[in-house]
């Protein structure tokens, strides 16, 4: 699961905000891929529900969330460049998760 957002930083509240619903995915398990880009695995397509259903209780009201759903396949066959040069894709991480 890849959660993407984008939450205004303008205002005090709101930047407490962001800072609420950036804890409440480090809290979940999630790792920063890029700067408002978390990913996480899920073992079933059970798990990823109930996660994708806490994500939508922890959304702030101002901004923008996105949520995909990716196989394990398909998130092997990530391309990433970095600094101009191919790297090795992340593992898979192993499916033991305790609840």
């Amino acid at each position: 699961m890849v959660v993407m957002f984008d939450l205004p930083v303008k205002t005090k509240a709101q930047k407490t905000s962001y800072r609420k619903f950036h804890g409440f995915l480090l809290n979940e398990g999630f790792l920063m891929m890029q700067y408002s880009i978390y990913g996480r695995h899920c073992p079933t397509r059970e798990a990823a529900e109930a996660k994708s259903s806490r994500v939508h209780r922890s959304t702030p009201h101002l901004g923008q969330v996105r949520i995909l759903r990716v196989t394990e396949a398909q998130f092997a066959r990530m391309e990433i460049i970095e600094n101009y040069a191919p790297k090795e894709s992340e593992t898979v991480p192993l499916a033991l998760e305790f609840w």
